[in-house]
């Protein structure tokens, strides 16, 4: 670090079979173990990091969808899930680029709302999961800004979007006027409201590029709509039928079995997180989803999820403290994608 000296290797084009760049290796100036880092961001990486499955994640979505808060929540979540997994998770604080006790943990726990992500800067926290299905695992999250994703030229390099896992994009309805008015008087005020979200997303969509990540696409503060289910609004229906997947939480554990996904009240979910988006008139931005203009249809699903079940108060976390609700789900399907959990039967 003192010299700076730096050696990238790749791959050569003419190798055939498995390659990985050599384990470990020393400067030719003061011998002393060199590090292995990114060759595009230069970050440090983990020195186990070639022979683990590192899942990477990032969050978009235009300004005041909850993207913080849903990284600190999933966290507190995600804890006692991988603890059933019989395996644990751990912050890895010198390959972050964030502090996650006090921009993410600890607001949760003192009940006060998160300053907004910095413009220019995608926060990111690395986790460890320990060994899981006998292979060392890593998350990755990545926390942008909504104005990065609103500007028309962004500061920031956002082509790691197209390098992701999982790109989870949050659909904040109350960006809707008519959502907004039918909810007068039922919950606060938003303190602001992004940029419509289906321009969000075709920026979010231009930065993939030719990427191949899943996407997510969340409809976020699920828990003002619910609100709805016995006011006279044109999606009231939907939130009055109590066998509905919007009104309950996701089924994680089988009868007899552990930890696991269920594939099929996903799909539900999903058909159903669609009909509410066109619904209240999101249907272009299903259509960019499924019928995208550079041809290139990502593998893609639609959630519904709430950080806190209700809604903040000005500087502070919802009276009744939160009540989370399908926080996981985004994860839990990559995970399952990627082979760390089953399905359940």
């Amino acid at each position: 670090m003192t010299v700076k000296q730096r050696r990238e290797e790749v791959r050569p084009s003419d190798h055939r079979g498995a390659w990985a760049p050599r384990a470990q290796q020393f400067c030719t100036d003061c011998g002393v173990s060199m590090t292995r880092a990114c060759t595009v961001c230069r970050y440090p990486l983990p020195a186990d990091v070639g022979e683990s499955d590192v899942v990477c994640v990032a969050l978009a979505g235009a300004r005041a969808t909850g993207k913080s808060v849903s990284i600190g929540v999933m966290r507190l979540f995600l804890e006692k899930f991988i603890e059933e997994l019989r395996s644990s998770l751990d912050f890895e604080s010198r390959y972050s680029e964030s502090d996650e006790e006090k921009e993410y943990v600890k607001q949760i726990l003192t009940g006060m709302v998160y300053p907004p992500t910095p413009p220019g800067q995608a926060r990111s926290l690395l986790y460890s999961m320990g060994q899981i299905n006998g292979k060392r695992r890593y998350l990755a999250l990545r926390d942008i800004a909504g104005e990065d994703l609103e500007a028309t030229e962004a500061k920031l390099n956002l082509s790691f979007l197209g390098r992701a896992d999982l790109v989870i994009f949050l659909f904040d309805p109350l960006a809707i006027k008519s959502i907004q008015d039918a909810l007068e008087n039922l919950i606060p005020r938003q303190r602001a409201v992004g940029q419509e979200p289906q321009k969000v997303l075709q920026t979010v969509l231009r930065h993939m590029g030719a990427g191949r990540p899943h996407l997510a696409i969340c409809l976020a503060k699920v828990d003002a709509l619910q609100r709805l289910a016995d006011h006279n609004n044109p999606i009231s229906p939907v939130f009055a039928n109590p066998g509905t997947t919007l009104m309950r939480e996701s089924v994680r554990h089988g009868m007899t079995s552990g930890p696991g996904y269920d594939e099929h009240s996903a799909q539900l979910l999903s058909e159903e997180v669609r009909s509410t988006l066109m619904l209240l008139n999101g249907t272009v931005i299903v259509n960019m989803v499924e019928n995208p203009a550079n041809g290139n249809i990502l593998p893609h699903r639609f959630f519904t999820t709430s950080a806190l079940g209700g809604a903040a108060d000005g500087e502070l976390l919802p009276p009744h403290g939160i009540t989370p609700f399908r926080v996981l789900d985004p994860l839990l399907w990559i995970f399952h994608q990627k082979g760390m959990i089953p399905s359940i039967a």
